[in-house]
């Protein structure tokens, strides 16, 4: 069976639907396929936020923006491991692909009181107006495809990262409006990660792109030294086909983080737990490097997240859920090793994950592995644990007992030190300091935890039983994916562009950001690089 079209867009995560959507506006003939039987991959579970410099929105507001000040603030994040021409590529790109978007029928606004983090007093940083999402859209909008998307474990339906801020912040879940969330969910509103995706898919059904979820890509066709199209079948025991692409084809399968062979390759972190859907396996990368494309890796990866595991959704194993925003910067809770001390500022997950990776040449070892986040009764009542709901039965994969001494026998940790360490924690803790590591010092840190009751936003201590802990994991966005130019063309190993053939998302290395991590890069990365794809092939398909 084959099929003819100037774009093939493999993959339905912001990449993937800004890629498709660019190229339909451009008028060329589009599809977009996806591996998995719901929509929208790794961003469709994410808070959905943009880091867009000098963006358009930011003028109607009267903000102003440097685009030298915003250089400087990448260069720091790259630290040392950016190609400077695709961190021009992505300054020029992003705030362009923004206005052309929105243009196309994207419903965005400025997500305010964000600035630029972790590290709000890096050269080049701004205090507010370079972050964007988009609005919430009904899922009624979408038609058939409204309950196919993925949503995650994180977000609240309908409640988008700007409602968050404005409602004193994710960890103050406990005083939002119930009223509110509840209309939300019955009117079916889909905001943060879920409505980025559903904002773009409701444009590319406008304009009659066909989308095909269940559609597993496995080879790139080749001919005459030019990627021609895609060959693969639908999961269900379909026939192959063939998905002729006149202009090119675009792989924005995402990374390669739910690979075990993969992640051990190019990652080597003990602890490892995939941040995304099963789905991402790494398919653009094994596709491409087939034909002889290059692989880039960033040897210093910190876009890196700290959680721990919880059941899935759909009762089939487990899922990662992220705690760096979630309870690691909350009061009456504090990280230890398996030496029952503390080694960071827990408020900031950035400096717990650098903690977790250092390596100990004397030990031989990862010092800080295994971690354990520790809290008490406290805790649980006020905040949610995973996406259970305040108040609810603690889980069983949570070790539990009535004295720090108990606690510590069951998860292996030194039991004197670790009485010590808590011990030490509250004395400050309750007067809301941290002399040994300064947790809760930046702003950012504070406007995570949101609880109005507590001396600190992020310092309680830890006092009444029971008490708890959960073994902490590592997860990512991977380190290496296939290397791209300006254009977002997938480089040859031999350093020459393959025909046909572009990569944006997490499927292509981070070339433009080096090892930095700034919420909201990686989305726009996807979508200015999408953008820039399809205005590629279709300027060589005309």
């Amino acid at each position: 069976m084959e099929e003819a079209f100037d774009l093939v867009v493999v993959g339905s995560g912001a990449a993937g639907c800004g890629a498709a959507l660019a190229g339909a506006a451009l008028g060329l003939r589009t599809v977009l396929v996806e591996k998995a039987a719901r929509l929208g991959g790794g961003t469709a579970g994410s808070l959905g936020g943009l880091w867009v410099p000098c963006n358009h929105l930011m003028a109607d507001a009267g903000l102003h923006d440097d685009p030298a000040a915003a250089r400087r603030y990448m260069d720091f994040l790259g630290g040392g491991y950016a190609r400077p021409e695709m961190v021009e590529a992505f300054l020029r790109a992003a705030p362009a692909a923004l206005r052309a978007f929105a243009e196309a029928g994207v419903s965005f606004r400025l997500l305010r009181g964000l600035p630029d983090h972790y590290w709000p007093t890096a050269d080049g940083a701004l205090g507010d107006g370079r972050m964007v999402e988009t609005q919430p859209i009904r899922r009624a909008a979408l038609s058939a495809w409204g309950d196919r998307l993925e949503e995650g474990v994180h977000n609240d339906p309908g409640v988008s990262w700007g409602d968050a801020i404005a409602w004193g912040g994710i960890g103050a879940r406990h005083s939002w409006p119930a009223e509110e969330l509840e209309a939300r969910r019955r009117d079916g509103l889909l905001a943060a990660g879920a409505g980025l995706v559903g904002q773009f898919l409701a444009r590319l059904l406008a304009l009659g792109v066909p989308v095909r979820a269940g559609f597993r890509a496995e080879r790139l066709v080749v001919e005459g030294g030019r990627v021609v199209g895609l060959l693969g079948a639908a999961q269900q025991g379909g026939a192959a086909t063939l998905l002729r692409a006149r202009a090119g084809v675009v792989l924005a399968t995402g990374g390669y983080e739910g690979n075990p062979e993969l992640v051990s390759r190019f990652e080597g972190y003990p602890e490892w737990m995939s941040i995304f859907p099963r789905s991402v396996e790494g398919d653009g990368l094994v596709m491409g490097s087939e034909i002889g494309a290059a692989v880039w890796r960033v040897p210093n990866n910190l876009a890196m997240l700290v959680g721990y595991a919880i059941p899935a959704p759909d009762g089939t194993g487990e899922v990662f859920f992220s705690a760096g925003l979630r309870g690691l910067s909350y009061p009456h809770s504090i990280v230890v090793n398996d030496a029952g001390r503390r080694f960071c500022d827990e408020s900031q997950f950035q400096h717990v994950v650098a903690a977790l990776t250092r390596f100990d040449l004397k030990a031989h070892r990862h010092p800080n592995l295994p971690a354990f986040m520790l809290c008490d009764a406290q805790f649980f009542r006020r905040y949610r644990f995973g996406n259970r709901p305040i108040g609810a039965p603690v889980p069983d994969s949570v070790v539990r007992a009535d004295s720090l001494a108990v606690l510590a026998a069951r998860i292996g940790v030194d039991a004197a030190a670790l009485e010590e360490t808590v011990a030490r924690f509250n004395a400050h803790a309750i007067h809301g300091e941290d002399p040994e590591f300064g947790r809760g010092a930046s702003a950012f840190a504070r406007s995570t935890a949101g609880d109005p009751h507590a001396a600190h936003p992020n310092l309680g201590p830890l006092v009444e039983p029971p008490f708890h802990a959960v073994r902490l994991r590592l997860g990512g966005i991977s380190a290496a994916g296939l290397l791209t130019d300006e254009h977002a063309r997938v480089r040859h190993v031999r350093g020459h562009p393959i025909p046909g053939l572009y990569a944006c998302g997490n499927a292509a290395a981070p070339t433009d950001a080096g090892s930095g991590y700034q919420a909201g890069v990686s989305l726009m990365r996807g979508l200015a690089f999408g953008w820039l794809a399809a205005r590629h092939a279709a300027g060589a398909a005309s």
